[in-house]
């Protein structure tokens, strides 16, 4: 890896074009130029919490557990942060208000004042460590967030570990990927396409050592933090379902003329079962 290398894939990058049918393939391509890929990990510990939401369009309860869990691939119809069309990940949050916050914005555009909203969210419990891809930047003075805060550090020591001819290209590389996965990529295409090709060759690269994408949540200006969970460590019975909410959330104006969500209604499922995939209301 060098400094032109990663310069190089930066513009074939840049130059993508979202409508192009090959447009995904192209970023993979452009990703495998740099050769050495830097991949920086994290280790979350077991007994982790985690909460999943998922949207209601009426007003209704979901009767089985896989409604709420991860979403079966032919389902996934579109790019998002860390998958491609085909791909499922299990999208989740550290807390209950940052798992639907990538939902507000959609409600905004989609909601009148006085609607309604039903979101159903579960806790999920990870029941052994789960290793995670981090993306943070190399720059302190751009450590805003808890998250960059505290993985900044992470980072110093990994590039400190680095050979010092490529030093400079893995500070460049990663100053790219902060801003793309700090970006929101709403009507915005390309940035799916590019964090999602970075997510899949790093995982491919990890050879399975790795369960997932460890990122900040956009619309929280990155103070809260989301995960992409493979397919894989989910359908191996690693995480636990602890709880599961309904809740109701009526849009309101708030003090800036905008929309605003307040919880108006809450209902715990009063029983689940795994073996047979029924939630009890």
């Amino acid at each position: 890896m060098t400094v032109e290398k990663v310069e190089k894939a930066i513009a074939l990058l840049e130059a993508i074009n979202p409508k192009n049918e090959y447009a995904y393939e192209k970023a993979v391509l452009a990703y495998l130029t740099i050769g050495n890929l830097p991949i920086l990990q994290y280790d979350i510990p077991e007994k982790s919490i985690f909460f999943r939401t998922r949207t209601h369009e009426t007003n209704d309860f979901f009767p089985l557990i896989s409604d709420i869990s991860i979403t079966p691939n032919q389902f996934v119809k579109n790019f998002a942060r860390c998958n491609r069309p085909n791909q499922s990940k299990f999208y989740c949050s550290e807390n209950r208000p940052t798992s639907f916050a990538e939902l507000v914005e959609y409600w905004s555009d989609t909601k009148t004042f006085g609607d309604k909203v039903y979101v159903t969210i579960g806790r999920w419990q990870l029941k052994k460590p789960l290793t995670g891809i981090i993306i943070t930047t190399p720059d302190k003075e751009n450590r805003v967030s808890e998250y960059d805060k505290e993985h900044g550090a992470v980072m110093e020591t990994f590039i400190e570990q680095t050979d010092p001819e490529i030093r400079e290209a893995t500070i460049l590389f990663y100053r790219f990927l902060f801003d793309k996965f700090r970006k929101s990529a709403k009507n915005d295409p390309k940035t799916y396409i590019i964090t999602t090709a970075y997510c899949n060759v790093a995982l491919a690269h990890s050879e399975g050592k790795v369960g997932g994408i460890y990122y900040p949540s956009v619309p929280f200006g990155g103070q809260g933090i989301n995960f992409a969970i493979n397919s894989d460590y989910v359908e191996s019975n690693n995480l636990e379902l602890t709880h599961i909410l309904r809740n109701e959330l009526t849009v309101s104006k708030n003090e800036n003329g905008q929309h605003g969500f307040t919880e108006t209604g809450k209902v715990e499922a009063t029983a689940f079962d795994i073996e047979q995939n029924l939630i009890n209301w």
